[in-house]
């Protein structure tokens, strides 16, 4: 069985994460329906949900063992939900989180590639929990 999921930032062909997507089908470029906002944390960004605005990337295919392997970079349901939003290719999974993560800044144009300087890429990533640390209070 396959699925599709939306991904907008180190998960994108030719960011620092894409080898986690070996064996996916790209369907292509994608924009998000309106109500999410994209915020960035310099190592990567964050998606959430409310304003009017949109977050641009790309849809794969790929099979539900491939999606459960994401979830665990994506450290889900810890730090990421999940939910199938609409897509401009059609219905696939977003990580996301409810709120902008402390000291996040606000991509008004919801294009993680667009959003200026970042932390080189290069550096080893040490997860979504080192990035944003530990917090009891955390729904999610």
């Amino acid at each position: 069985m396959t699925t599709r999921v939306f991904v907008y930032g180190t998960l994108m062909r030719g960011e620092r994460n894409h080898h986690w997507m070996r064996g996916a089908v790209p369907l292509g470029r994608a924009i998000s329906a309106r109500g999410l906002s994209l915020w960035s944390l310099g190592q990567y960004p964050v998606a959430c949900h409310g304003g009017g605005g949109r977050v641009r990337g790309e849809v794969y295919r790929l099979s539900l063992a491939h999606l459960y392997r994401l979830d665990v970079l994506e450290e889900y349901p810890r730090f990421y939900r999940r939910r199938r939003e609409r897509t401009s290719v059609g219905l696939a999974w977003v990580y996301y989180q409810p709120e902008p993560p402390a000291n996040a800044r606000w991509l008004p144009g919801g294009d993680w590639r667009r959003s200026g300087p970042r932390v080189d890429i290069r550096r080893e990533f040490h997860g979504v929990e080192a990035v944003q640390g530990r917090n009891a209070d955390r729904t999610c």
